[in-house]
């Protein structure tokens, strides 16, 4: 893969998240507080600046009551 197609990917990724994140009610501290993930780790992803493991992309999709494959639609 590209790093342009790589990079594209990732922004969709971010912006799938957050769009899910904030439709949802949920506000970064939420999660923080709820011990998922810290608010300025979350942050990054959702602005790409950093990928999301596929660990935490796991955990968030449960908290978002989302199926993994939801981010990638």
């Amino acid at each position: 893969m590209k790093a342009t197609e790589q990079k594209k990917l990732k922004q969709q990724l971010a912006s799938r998240l957050y769009q899910t994140r904030t439709e949802l009610g949920i506000k970064q501290i939420d999660l923080q507080n709820e011990g998922i993930i810290s608010q300025s780790h979350l942050s990054k992803i959702e602005n790409g600046d950093i990928n999301v493991s596929a660990i935490m992309l796991y955990r968030l999709a449960q908290r978002y009551g989302k199926d993994l494959s939801y981010f990638f639609k």
